[in-house]
């Protein structure tokens, strides 16, 4: 191909077998999205008879239950003192999320369960067709997804990991646009430590997206009040305030209960512990001076040191780094979701590294290309009083 280039016939030739290569990626992309999304739907025939299976959903049905017979949906042992995070049938989320299983509710257990894996499937083929990046990028992203540890441990307990992936995703797409708070507003119903993001959003001076998504959190509250009242408000209030000794719960994986799973001493520990949101939050402040999907990125991976708990299947979220990435070019980007297959002391280097990598995409997208944001849009400036471009 080189010595025919030194012809314009041979530039020519070239330029068509390179095009070619390019046309080729969208259909092997496309064989194995749909390969992936066929191997989870096929798996839920086998998955179901798993040690795990509906571990989580089981919590927010039995929620959902109370709260349609107008109790509270929380056991009255998490409302009376403390007690520990992760036992069978634990609802801790905010009352929005088992006010929506409520149909579901309505279903035999093993019908619902099943209904919510196949929904989550489908959230998950749609999480990834909304991620602001090339199509071949989002037909990869969603063949590694489906077969990375996260989303299948999310699959099999019936979490709530693929959906906040999904709302993560809308967001990324609506990003400074006021429609793009709804998503946010039902995401921090879900993970409160997404309010950073929120945080972010006021730093960068985007009050009409801040104001915007509490406008819309208040119109979720007072759109579920009439269901459980406020005393649903309060008490998982109080369930949140009665939630301790998180550090070194079992399959907790955050640094902290990492170095107590390998006989570390407690102050070591601690030290973990602060040393991830050190990272966390030198990331976030460094990723201002970064274009703005850079620093969303950096921002929302850096949730996951900031959370007390770090449970598996909260690593679906890798799935936007690596859209990122790939995006920018870093094809290598695809893999991170695999390294959640890493053994459990190495799941905090992965987030970790799901925080810093983004780092190595900055400026790397193609001008005007779906996932390269307007080098024009420098946060850092805003620290120092300058006002934002529009």
């Amino acid at each position: 191909m080189m010595a025919a280039g030194a012809s314009p016939a041979g530039i020519i030739l070239w330029m068509e077998h390179a095009g070619r290569i390019r046309s080729a990626r969208l259909p092997l992309a496309l064989g194995l999205a749909i390969a992936g999304v066929a191997f989870l739907v096929l798996a839920a025939f086998a998955l179901d008879r798993t040690r795990g299976w509906g571990f989580d959903v089981e919590a927010y049905l039995w929620a959902a239950q109370r709260v349609s017979l107008g109790e509270s949906p929380y056991w009255e042992y998490t409302l009376e003192g403390p007690f520990n995070p992760g036992p069978w049938g634990l609802y801790l989320y905010a009352p929005p999320l088992a006010v929506g299983f409520v149909p579901l509710a309505g279903l035999s257990q093993p019908v619902a369960i099943l209904a919510w894996y196949l929904l989550r499937v489908g959230l998950l083929a749609l999480g990834c067709w909304a991620l602001p990046v090339r199509p071949a990028v989002r037909l990869l992203v969603l063949a590694v997804g489906a077969v990375s540890q996260p989303v299948i441990v999310d699959l099999v307990l019936g979490n709530v990991s693929v959906l906040v992936f999904f709302l993560l995703a809308l967001v990324w797409r609506g990003l400074d646009r006021p429609w793009g708070a709804i998503p946010l507003a039902l995401a921090l119903s879900i993970r409160p430590t997404l309010g950073i993001v929120l945080l972010w959003s006021l730093i960068r001076r985007r009050l009409r997206v801040v104001a915007a998504t509490l406008l819309a959190g208040l119109v979720l509250v007072l759109v579920t009040i009439p269901v459980v009242g406020f005393a649903g408000y309060l008490d998982w209030l109080t369930v949140l305030g009665n939630v301790s000794q998180v550090a070194g719960v079992s399959h907790n994986l955050d640094l902290a209960s990492t170095l107590l799973r390998l006989d570390l001493a407690p102050e070591v520990a601690t030290a973990g512990l602060y040393a991830g949101y050190l990272i966390a939050i030198v990331a976030v402040l460094l990723s201002l001076r970064r274009d703005r999907d850079t620093s969303f990125i950096v921002t929302t991976m850096a949730t996951l040191l900031l959370a007390p708990l770090l449970w598996d299947h909260y690593l679906v979220a890798l799935l936007l780094p690596a859209a990122f990435l790939a995006e920018r070019g870093r094809t290598w980007g695809l893999a991170l979701p695999l390294l959640a297959w890493l053994p459990a002391p190495l799941i905090p280097i992965v987030a970790i590294a799901a925080t810093l990598l983004p780092f190595l995409g900055d400026g790397a997208g193609r001008p005007g290309s779906p996932g390269a944001a307007p080098a024009v849009d420098r946060p850092w400036r805003l620290l120092r009083g300058a006002r934002p471009a529009a």
